[in-house]
């Protein structure tokens, strides 16, 4: 029997509603219409999804801790909003915009001619950076980047069989990603970056490394070591191979360093620009925050030694609208009301909207978490979309 009468509620109205109920809505969402019958299932029946929707379980919906993990995880499920206040990734944190300030883009743009590598960073609990490497890439395919690699993207030993092989490999094809291609691509925002990348004909490369067999008593500077430079010698491998391959690499935080941390630490940026004999244009978007009103270049931190990443990406202070990020509604999205009456009693829901021709394999257009009490939208370009409800049992509790 299905444990949350709300979200039962919700595929039955759900299943009602047509363009009439839409047209309803703010003017915004008028352009967005969904097809039913609506699916509902089950957290526990979605494989793919499965250790993704277990972390969600294990959130108390009314005091979302502030660890990274969480963090993590419900940005992954559309939440920024809940995590805001607690992440350094959304603080201000006062850098000085440069001297001259050139537009970003174009700027970029100039200073990719000069090189064939280009790499940028991400927060993982700030989507807002996939739409800027979304942006990035449409930027630079006409430059002759041809080759997107993704540091989340799921990596294969050399003698997977075929029919183990991630979607991306299996079928490239595809418009879509898979939950299964990576953990992170599961986020509506980074699914939205395959989308355009794999439209503009960029082929994806997966470049994380596999420690086969990893030492037991190895400390954290070892792994991290040893995890650098696996993935700078597997890129420096695809650039030797691919004569003309020009490579715009997509990583979390400080793989981009071009020098030496405070530590000491190696990162694979700077691994890779000595393998190879290539200077990469490397972007930080993680190394300031809020620092106008407008995306903007700012200077590097004081306490970032020089030379660490060629540009800094200011982004401005994060805005939501109904719980959503308001960088999502410049990149063209419509606002589109969740009625109150359809959150779940107690514990949490996700809402999936996909394209009518789609499977469910695909990762949505969007894929927010919902609880009770909640005044939450879904974030969606102009189309047709199916709905699919997942209903998430919470986990245990521990006796206080």
């Amino acid at each position: 029997m299905p444990t949350n009468a709300t979200c039962i509620a919700f595929s039955i109205v759900l299943g009602m509603l047509g363009a009439s109920a839409m047209a309803r809505e703010p003017q915004q969402a008028r352009n967005v219409l969904f097809a039913g019958p609506v699916e509902r299932v089950a957290a526990t029946s979605l494989t793919e999804l499965s250790s993704r929707l277990e972390q969600l379980a294990a959130i108390d919906p009314s005091n979302p801790a502030s660890d990274a993990g969480t963090r993590q995880t419900l940005s992954l499920f559309g939440r920024e909003d809940l995590i805001a206040a607690t992440s350094a990734y959304y603080k201000p944190n006062g850098c000085a915009p440069l001297k001259t300030a050139p537009d970003v883009l174009p700027e970029i743009e100039r200073r990719a001619r000069q090189t064939s590598i280009v790499i940028v960073t991400e927060s993982h609990e700030r989507s807002e950076h996939r739409g800027f490497s979304t942006e990035l890439a449409t930027r630079l395919r006409p430059l002759g980047y041809n080759t997107l690699a993704l540091e989340a993207l799921s990596p294969s030993m050399p003698d997977t069989p075929a029919q183990y092989l991630p979607s991306f490999v299996q079928h490239p094809a595809l418009k879509y990603f898979e939950d299964g291609d990576g953990h992170y691509l599961s986020e509506a925002g980074y699914g939205r970056l395959g989308r355009r990348a794999k439209k503009l004909g960029y082929h994806l490369l997966a470049y994380e490394f596999i420690d086969e067999h990893p030492a037991a008593d190895a400390t954290m500077e070892q792994r991290i070591a040893a995890r650098e430079e696996g993935e700078a010698r597997n890129l420096a491998t695809y650039v030797h191979d691919h004569t003309g391959a020009k490579l715009l690499i997509h990583v979390g935080y400080a793989h981009a360093a071009e020098v030496p941390g405070a530590d000491g630490t190696q990162w694979m940026a700077a691994r890779l620009k000595k393998k190879t004999g290539i200077d990469p244009l490397t972007i930080s978007q993680t190394a300031c925050s809020g620092g106008g009103g407008a995306v903007r270049l700012s200077a590097l931190p004081a306490d970032v030694p020089q030379g660490t990443f060629d540009l800094v990406v200011d982004h401005p202070n994060a805005h939501f609208v109904r719980g959503r990020p308001v960088w999502r509604q410049r990149a063209g999205d419509r606002v589109v009301r969740i009625p109150q009456r359809l959150y779940p009693a107690r514990g949490w829901c996700v809402v999936e909207a996909r394209p009518v021709d789609e499977p469910t394999a695909s990762v949505p257009m969007d894929r927010v978490a919902i609880r009770a009490g909640d005044d939450v939208a879904l974030m969606l370009p102009p189309g047709r979309y199916r709905l699919r409800v997942i209903d998430v049992e919470p986990a245990p509790r521990s006796p206080a």
